[in-house]
């Protein structure tokens, strides 16, 4: 499977050449091998992919382009990381003219001639053409979406699956998708010029941020004001296009506008039984703890056992066994929080935090006037 990530990625290629395309929603709890290999100011999305592909072997290669640094640095460790894959970064214009059409078509040649090496396959453009013109008779076919309680329209940097999950579960209709990831493709080519005709249909698409005819996307808006109940625009900590785009929306949409940011993490569950089971673990050098609270911050189990020689395993039983005083499986639980000394030898965690930063978020929560701490532990203090 060929991975891809923009909606400008020629994934129609890959398909005409019989192999198979994935969009990567990255689904990782944490960054721990990304921050090793990247810069710490680099988009949470670009790690999270990258994330992805270090802990999943189903991809036999990566097609990025050059939207950003963030994927251009995740293109140069990718090919540092898997030499024997197929890691490919379209250079993408920011203009759609004549000249601007002939150079993405050099660079979708320039692709497929590497594709081909690297996979023993061979492109035909016939092939291509007619996997188009099959798409374009089955969106035909497509029957009209149910109407939903709340039509809403997504916008903003890369949305996760958890994003666009939660809208349909709560009865939401998403009327548009224009992430730089929300993939509506209806592409089309002329048998006479297949591959640059591609390349214009793939440039003339609802442009993203970073294409100079940014501003029609205003324009698109108004054919779905008088239908939008609402526009949550979506945005990556450390992705500043999407958040000048917000900005200004904000002064001159008539419609409701939420900012959402998240770092492209796995989102919490949505309480889809009404209820929520949140773990905490302290590994610490004298002891460990644990607690498991709900949804209504009740304390439903604590525990403490003596840490001994190894951390990792004293973690492993504490969680075994506070499961079992509250009366609940792995499977009950939305987050797991490891905290303390030993925390990050806790690798079924879903995040860790430093104590000292325990410490002040619980000081703040049960007293916000206190300004000082004093932590006495079993090796420092």
């Amino acid at each position: 499977m060929i991975g891809y990530v923009c909606k400008y990625a020629p994934l129609e290629i890959f398909e005409a050449m019989g192999t198979e395309t994935g969009r990567i929603q990255p689904q990782v709890t944490n960054f721990n091998q990304a921050d090793t290999l990247m810069h710490p100011n680099v988009c949470s999305f670009a790690k999270a992919v990258l994330e992805e592909v270090m802990g999943n072997d189903v991809y036999e290669g990566l097609v990025l382009t050059t939207c950003c640094d963030s994927m251009r640095r995740l293109y140069d460790n990718l090919k540092e990381q898997f030499p024997n894959k197929f890691i490919y970064i379209c250079d993408v214009p920011r203009k759609v003219t004549g000249l601007s059409v002939k150079v993405y078509e050099k660079s979708l040649r320039r692709m497929i001639a590497a594709y081909e090496e690297f996979s023993g396959k061979t492109f035909q453009e016939d092939a291509l053409f007619n996997l188009l013109e099959r798409k374009k008779e089955a969106e035909k076919l497509k029957k009209a979406p149910e109407k939903k309680k709340k039509k809403i329209g997504l916008m903003g940097a890369r949305a996760s699956a958890g994003v666009i999950n939660l809208l349909e579960n709560h009865e939401a209709e998403v009327l548009f998708d224009l992430t730089c990831t929300g993939i509506q493709r209806k592409l089309g080519a002329k048998k006479e010029q297949v591959l640059f005709s591609y390349a214009e249909s793939l440039l003339n698409q609802i442009p993203c941020m970073r294409m100079q005819k940014a501003v029609n996307r205003e324009n698109y808006l108004e054919g779905f004001k008088d239908e939008l109940d609402g526009i949550i625009y979506h945005t990556v900590k450390f992705c500043d296009n999407f958040g000048y785009e917000y900005a200004w929306l904000k002064e001159r949409i008539g419609v409701p506008l939420l900012l959402v940011e998240t770092d492209s993490t796995k989102q919490k569950k949505s309480m889809e039984d009404g209820h929520m089971y949140v773990l905490g673990i302290d590994s610490g050098s004298t002891s460990t703890n644990a607690v498991i609270i709900n949804e209504k911050e009740e304390i439903l189990a604590s525990h403490v056992i003596r840490t001994g020689a190894k951390s990792g395993e004293s973690a492993e039983r504490i969680f075994r066994e506070v499961l079992e005083k509250a009366g609940l499986a792995k499977e009950n639980l939305d987050l797991v929080v490891s905290t303390g000394y030993g925390r990050v030898s806790i690798d079924f965690a879903d995040e860790n935090i430093t104590e000292i930063t325990c410490h002040g978020r619980g000081a703040h929560y049960f007293n916000p006037s206190v300004h000082t701490i004093l932590d006495i532990g079993g090796q420092d203090s």
